[in-house]
């Protein structure tokens, strides 16, 4: 157990690492005039080429085979993962500050610890649930821990973050639980999901948003763009969806919030906003709850 748990616990603190790349990035893209729903639609397409040329260098076309429980399976994670997660969560920021959308954003761990013991019967030890709690105590003292900035959450909003909350660990539980009764193929299952994803992703862009902010795409930005696409897409998830089959669904979402550590120091670094006194003490508190976290359960007699 305590094999496994480093194992996976490794994977997914490389995966964040990878996630906390994109707020840092994100905002340079955006400043130059790209809508982020553009950016999450080139995330999967990145992601569909990438686990595509990976299969074709393998020469193991045999992977994209699947019968139609996978199909199911692979469909279910595109809308959970890109649609639900991604979109909920950029969609909550049309209508919340951004504290208020992290700090709903950042409940995902508590609500996939309540579903685990009934999506993949995997009782979280203890010290895991309080990890839960001391992470959105870190993500509100990040913040600010102005209490009153969180009583008047516009409902829109709420309801956009609480589907960001839903798909992310949905996508986690049902990750998790796939892999315990089947061979998890993590190239197969990014160039499905992420299928399934672009085509939904597309069809919104062009019924809801348009295709005016192409044009601001510069040789600078594209680059930019990959990079987003490789780190916090292909290669990100291709580690989250690995290490769900050597840890628990609630262990690697508490893990997960390694992210925001990641991206308050990426942001002091390139975009050089250097992270006040609440902010350090925030990303404390959370690298103790990833500390609580990784603390195997002790085997019955």
């Amino acid at each position: 157990m305590a094999g496994n748990i480093c194992k996976g616990g490794a994977l997914v603190l490389c995966a964040a690492f990878c996630w906390g790349l994109i707020s840092p990035l994100a905002k340079i893209i955006s400043a130059a005039g790209i809508d982020l729903m553009t950016l999450m639609l080139f995330r999967s397409i990145f992601t569909i080429f990438a686990s595509c040329i990976c299969i074709f260098l393998l020469r193991d076309p045999a992977r994209l085979c699947m019968d139609r429980e996978r199909a199911r399976f692979y469909f279910l994670c595109g809308v959970l993962s890109v649609v639900m997660s991604g979109g909920g969560f950029l969609k909550s920021l049309d209508y919340l500050t951004v504290p208020q959308a992290i700090v709903i954003h950042y409940t995902f761990p508590l609500v996939t610890l309540a579903g685990s013991m009934w999506v993949t019967r995997e009782k979280p030890a203890m010290l895991q649930i309080a990890a839960g709690f001391i992470i959105v105590a870190g993500v509100i003292t990040g913040m600010g821990g102005k209490v009153n900035s969180f009583t008047s959450v516009p409902a829109a909003g709420f309801l956009w973050a609480l589907l960001a909350v839903i798909g992310i660990s949905g996508q986690t539980l049902a990750a998790r639980r796939f892999s315990l009764s089947h061979e998890n193929d993590e190239l197969a299952m990014l160039f499905y999901a992420n299928i399934f994803a672009s085509v939904l992703l597309i069809a919104y862009k062009t019924a809801f948003v348009g295709w005016a902010d192409v044009a601001f795409v510069t040789p600078r930005i594209f680059m930019l763009m990959c990079i987003v696409g490789f780190t916090g897409s292909f290669l990100s998830y291709g580690l989250f969806y690995a290490a769900l089959k050597y840890i628990p669904a609630a262990v690697a979402s508490l893990f997960c919030t390694f992210e925001i550590v990641v991206a308050v120091g990426l942001t002091a670094l390139l975009v050089g906003q250097v992270p006040s006194g609440h902010e350090i003490l925030g990303c404390a508190l959370i690298l103790i709850a990833i500390f609580c976290a990784s603390a195997a359960p002790k085997k019955k007699k």
